[in-house]
């Protein structure tokens, strides 16, 4: 584009400034990041309320508790047996027999349901954190393209008005030709620029919607002051161990390993015992009787081989979650404190730098103290670097939500108070229209 060289010269710039500068102690959280936190909540718990994922979930657990009700119940009902027979003698016989869990299966099965319990309740806990962590990203995405989008109106606004003042100048001939085509450039630019980040503004409130069945109502403005990260307080294995996401693959390698428990345990068989009574012609009888299935032709031993396979296979998927999860923390932990510096640099030394008034620039201009070249590239590297500001702001935030999905620690944070306020960020009952 047209300025491309010189703005990547001064960010060049700022990036070597930025590591031989020391930043001072992160900020802690004030009463307006608080409400801020509690409006967050307020969308991030309306979205898991009427989530179909997380209604899913529910019903998956309420399927598992049926299931543990039933294994907790005995595993044969008795059989009646009725038997008559009129000949020349006449037979009746009534029996009743009862097959005798021998093995004490109903404990095996009593124990994989509360485990597969277990398993689908930490399924359960781990998409509840995924959603809260994919609707947060949504919104401070969102949030930085809405401030990027009214920053890329003031550029077309602003060099709107200048062109139509090169175009007068021209036709006073105060400038040449050049000027004004380079003037009318800009503007050109400016223009697809503005089309551009309309268009993404577009796509992540439809991502929004996509994903919390909500319509964004009014603009996010996320606080200048960030949490911090102490990493000396924090035992980083003992986030990943804790994870949801852990917690879920370990709980489905003990519901496996119990599984296959289960499954040894009902390959064997079980006697059953009998007892009859009858009368025959003018005989009173007594039966007993006694039966066990002879397992030599099958065993099932092959799905016991299966079952211990597949704990195998699960226990490795969740060491491998946790290793997973312990190197995305590590990297989320150092990604979100080389934000944070640099957002401190930015707040220190940046942002005061572009109180230059964009009313001086033009004056100079107009005054004929500056060319039209150095008022554009002027012009366009403040708006830019306030654009860096703002997207700089937005990557802050998204590594701040993605440390505490790592961490775990998200649901924490939403919830850490039970102060009530207005939510401004979200609202379901307008029935998905603007207001």
């Amino acid at each position: 584009m047209l300025f491309s060289l010189f703005r990547s010269a001064g960010l060049l710039a700022c990036v070597l400034t930025l590591f031989s500068w020391i930043p001072p102690v992160l900020a802690k959280e004030n009463t307006s990041e608080r409400k801020f936190i509690l409006q967050l909540a307020a969308v991030v718990e309306r979205t898991l309320a009427s989530s179909p994922d997380i209604e899913a979930s529910q019903a998956a657990i309420e399927a598992a508790q049926a299931n543990l009700a039933g294994a907790g119940l005995p595993l044969n009902n008795p059989e009646l047996e009725v038997e008559a027979e009129r000949t020349d003698i006449s037979t009746y016989t009534l029996g009743f027999s009862q097959t005798v869990d021998w093995h004490d299966k109903q404990r095996a099965f009593k124990q994989s349901a509360q485990a597969e319990l277990a398993a689908v309740q930490a399924n359960a806990d781990a998409l509840r954190l995924s959603k809260a962590s994919e609707i947060l990203d949504t919104i401070s995405k969102i949030a930085a393209l809405d401030e990027i989008n009214r920053l890329s109106k003031q550029r077309t606004e602003i060099l709107n008005r200048f062109a139509k003042l090169a175009k007068q100048r021209h036709e006073a001939g105060d400038i040449a030709r050049a000027e004004l085509a380079l003037a009318q450039l800009s503007l050109a630019e400016a223009v697809m620029q503005q089309t551009g980040n309309g268009a993404e503004l577009i796509q992540a409130r439809s991502r929004f919607l996509s994903i919390s069945g909500q319509q964004q109502v009014t603009q996010i403005n996320f606080p200048d002051q960030i949490p911090a990260i102490q990493p000396d307080s924090r035992d980083v294995e003992q986030f990943a161990k804790n994870h949801p996401q852990v917690q879920a693959a370990h709980q489905q390698a003990l519901s496996v390993r119990q599984q296959m428990q289960t499954a040894d345990l009902v390959r064997k068989a079980d006697p059953t015992i009998g007892l009859a009574a009858g009368r025959e012609d003018e005989e009173n009888l007594i039966a007993l009787s006694f039966s066990i299935p002879l397992q030599v032709r099958n065993d099932f031993r092959s799905s016991v081989d299966a079952a211990q396979a597949e704990a195998l296979k699960a226990e490795q998927e969740a060491q491998q979650a946790y290793q997973n999860l312990l190197a995305e923390l590590n990297g989320a932990k150092e990604s979100y404190q080389l934000v944070a510096r640099t957002w401190e640099f930015w707040l220190a030394q940046g942002r005061p730098s572009l109180q230059q008034s964009t009313q001086l620039l033009e004056t100079q201009w107009r005054a004929g103290e500056m060319s039209t070249a150095d008022y554009l590239l002027q012009i366009q590297q403040m708006l830019d670097t306030q654009i860096a500001g703002v997207e700089l702001q937005g990557n802050l935030w998204k590594a701040w939500f993605e440390w505490l999905n790592a961490s775990g620690t998200l649901i924490t944070w939403l919830n850490q108070t039970t102060e009530v306020v207005p939510d401004s960020l979200g609202d379901k009952s307008n029935n998905g229209k603007e207001q």
